[in-house]
């Protein structure tokens, strides 16, 4: 019995807050996942990462003056939308005009002088 009164309580839970709940496991879920995603593909968090790149707005036009964090480091865009940063992190935030976006950079490889270096591209929508 005490089985089926549990069971009802769940059923009284409203459509939107069960949505809030699945979403909150999803975020917790996903997480997992990109730290599992860094810890085997990406370099050792330690190593110096060059990143680079260019930011482009909605319009698809240079996007400058947008932030471009990773760990400690920042950088702004130039009025071409480009950048270059040094960190220690493969994963990055850009933000501008109250619009933000997040990620992990996929494909880092080592140079010849054995420093990790990474590029990626963004329209920020």
């Amino acid at each position: 019995m005490a089985i089926v009164q549990g069971y009802d309580r769940i059923a009284m839970v409203s459509l939107r807050r069960r949505q809030v709940i699945i979403a909150g496991l999803g975020t917790v879920v996903a997480s997992a996942a990109v730290s599992q995603f860094v810890s085997s593909s990406v370099p050792h968090e330690l190593e110096k990462l060059v990143l680079s790149g260019r930011i482009l707005g909605p319009d698809g036009k240079p996007l400058g003056g947008a932030t471009v964090a990773a760990g400690t480091a920042r950088a702004v865009t130039d009025a071409d939308g480009r950048f270059m940063l040094e960190t220690t992190t493969p994963l990055y935030r850009v933000t501008c005009d109250g619009r933000s976006a997040s990620g992990v950079v996929s494909s880092p490889r080592r140079d010849t002088e054995g420093t990790w270096r990474a590029t990626f591209g963004l329209t920020l929508a």
